[in-house]
């Protein structure tokens, strides 16, 4: 338990540098601490770049994988459309995105 407590604190650590230097930078954070961009048109389309792949599909659930957790995409119809290794693409009525 305590190597696992020391690697987390280090990881924090770790993160807080990298963000602190982007900030002084002005760099895009999702660029450089490889964030997740999340672009939705209407309620009908999602692009997610920066993902770390799909964890569940159904027509009514979608969850992708992050580097800061899941993404939970709750709708009806939902169709992956482009499946790339850095952006995934989703049409359908989209009702809820809940970072988990």
């Amino acid at each position: 338990m305590g190597k696992n407590r020391s690697r987390r604190s280090w990881m924090d650590r770790a993160r807080r540098l990298e963000k602190a230097i982007t900030d002084y930078l002005e760099l895009p954070a999702d660029a450089v601490l490889d964030l997740p961009r999340l672009t939705l048109v209407g309620n009908s389309r999602l692009v997610v770049e920066n993902h770390r792949g799909i964890s569940e599909y159904q027509p009514d659930l979608v969850r992708l994988k992050l580097s800061t957790g899941e993404l939970e995409i709750k709708g009806t119809g939902m169709l992956l459309r482009e499946i790339k290794p850095d952006a995934i693409a989703l049409e359908g009525t989209i009702h809820s995105l809940t970072f988990c």
